[in-house]
């Protein structure tokens, strides 16, 4: 019998290619790595700059030197890709059938309770958990349905529960209420408007919502007895009987100036809550006073910036055309409705209406109003 032998060569070919197998040599990632290295170093015998290397091979210079050093360093090994796996994992946690039954218990117990006192209120009973397994178990139950999240919970005990503050002789504007003359329905409210730092006033305004008259006082405050006196004031300024007023439901509009209107037989309609929309046209004239009076420099002082708002609606119901009414002002309008019974001149109709009633007139005619050109 003849026995043969693989000669040593062989052996070590056999070891250095297990070597390289081991080393990643067959590894796409490796070939590919080792062509960019040795592309980069003919490109630098070749003298090329390194801001057309990048452009040319597809890495950095910066990656070069990596992938070179762990070459030297590591081997093929090194320019292996790194696993992104990360070494330690947490492991799950899996949770007790008691601790859920605990957990939902004190949901139902206490609708508003988060995952903190739930977390406390467990850790008394004996339980080890985490506050933010707590917060994971919730949320479990949530999706499934079996507790309120505690928002839904809040939103479904205020839903429906408006508070309502019964009110003596204020009521709903019925829809047969209809505006067919002047004073048939007059919209009131406040604004509060900012001076400059630290001076903050409020400033009443009403309008007539067939003329446009528009009728405004400003105050430091907005109470219901202020509220009172501007009725008063709109009352006696205004060249045509009030019949109704519409407000939202400010406090301010309550009280004394509930009580004024009830005593003058003024009927009284209020809002709705959170429904502006339906006092558009005095929320436009506030709109109005923002944009044309409150942007032109003012006295700060109470009297003189009364002064000036007397002043600059003298020249609002007097001259100022307004688009409702067809380019008229609200007084020109006024005439116009009335020119049967009255003079045809705006000034001859407030001088005839001054003239019976003397204290009617503007309590600061010597302000002047001169329009922006």
């Amino acid at each position: 019998m003849q026995l043969t032998t693989v000669g040593r060569e062989v052996w070590r070919g056999a070891r250095k290619a297990w070597a390289l197998q081991e080393a990643g040599a067959g590894d796409p990632t490796v070939q590919d790595r080792l062509r960019k290295l040795r592309q980069v170093e003919a490109f630098r015998k070749h003298k090329v700059d390194w801001p057309e290397i990048p452009s040319l091979v597809g890495i950095s210079r910066a990656t070069y030197y990596r992938y070179k050093r762990k070459l030297r360093d590591e081997g093929l090994k090194g320019l292996l890709p790194k696993p992104k796996r990360p070494k330690r994992l947490r492991r799950k946690v899996y949770w007790t059938s008691e601790c859920l039954i605990a957990i939902e218990a004190l949901r139902k117990q206490n609708p508003t309770w988060g995952r903190w006192p739930i977390w406390l209120a467990l850790r008394k009973q004996g339980f080890t958990i985490s506050e933010r397994t707590v917060g994971r178990i919730l949320a479990h139950l949530e999706s499934r349905g079996r507790v309120e999240s505690v928002a839904s919970f809040l939103a479904r005990s205020r839903r429906g529960k408006v508070r309502r503050t019964k009110r003596p002789y204020a009521k709903r504007k019925p829809r047969t209420h209809t505006v067919q003359g002047p004073g048939d329905l007059i919209q009131v409210d406040t604004l509060t408007v900012t001076l400059g730092p630290g001076e903050v006033i409020k400033h009443f305004s009403a309008i007539d919502l067939f003329t446009r008259l528009s009728l405004a006082e400003v105050h430091t405050r907005a109470t219901a007895n202020l509220a009172a006196g501007f009725l008063a004031h709109l009352i006696t300024h205004t060249p045509f009987p009030v019949r109704a007023i519409q407000v939202d439901g400010g406090s301010e509009f309550m009280a004394e100036f509930e009580e004024t209107c009830q005593r003058l037989g003024i009927e009284l309609f209020v809002l709705p809550p959170k429904s502006p929309k339906l006092n558009g046209h005095v929320e436009r004239m506030q709109r109005t006073f923002r944009e044309e009076f409150y942007t032109r420099p003012l006295p700060t002082k109470i009297p003189e910036l009364q002064r000036e708002l007397d002043a600059y609606l003298e020249y609002y119901n007097r001259e100022r055309p307004h688009r409702a009414l067809n380019g008229l002002a609200p007084l020109e309008f006024l005439a116009m409705m009335q020119a049967e019974s009255v003079p045809q001149s705006v000034s001859d109709v407030l001088a005839e209406y001054r003239a019976l009633k003397p204290g009617r007139a503007p309590r600061y005619p010597q302000a002047t109003f001169k329009p922006v050109p």
